[in-house]
């Protein structure tokens, strides 16, 4: 059984922008702001350290889970459409971030996504069920020599194990985990 410590944060930074920044990432990634009772205290200090709202924000991903850094980063992407690929990123098994791009950014995007949670390993699954997924894997490998091309039959399947609506951001997390599985294709 595994048990996830979430904890509350408390912001108090002197700069209004800043405030209203944190507040709404921290939403999106489901983070609890507190008044006054948090146990992680974020000020000036560790937002100038961290240098930018992103860092910050998976530093938080981290804190809340009482983890300094994930061991394993996985990223998945469903190919479906060049327009529109679905990115799922799990940390240690859990769904933290999910998004959408392009292709043509998709090394950028999973550029930031790395360098935002900090980790000890991560690997990159990228669905090979069609010819965009094979492209994708090409361009992604170029970059990112831990990328995987994973088989992606039945990854957007319901699974009773599984709670994700949206059929592509489940596809993707199941892409992301079953890249652990896959020995490099090279």
């Amino acid at each position: 059984m595994i048990l996830y410590v979430v904890k509350k944060v408390t912001v108090r930074v002197s700069s209004p922008k800043y405030f209203y920044q944190i507040l709404r990432e921290a939403k999106k990634l489901g983070i609890k702001i507190s008044d006054n009772d948090g146990e992680i205290s974020i000020n000036d200090e560790i937002v100038n350290k961290l240098g930018s709202i992103d860092n910050l924000m998976g530093y938080l991903v981290c804190k809340v889970r009482d983890k300094d850094e994930f061991n394993e980063l996985l990223i998945g992407i469903d190919t479906n459409d060049e327009n529109n690929l679905s990115i799922a990123v799990v940390g240690d098994g859990e769904l933290i971030e999910s998004k959408a791009c392009n292709l043509l950014s998709i090394n950028d995007e999973l550029e930031k996504i790395i360098r935002k949670y900090p980790h000890k390993k991560v690997i990159i699954g990228i669905g090979g069920g069609n010819k965009l997924g094979e492209l994708t894997y090409r361009i992604v490998k170029m970059k990112f020599e831990n990328a995987k091309i994973v088989k992606e039959e039945r990854s957007s399947l319901k699974n009773p194990f599984i709670n994700i609506k949206d059929r592509d951001i489940r596809a993707a997390y199941i892409i992301a985990l079953r890249a652990t599985l896959y020995e490099d294709r090279s």
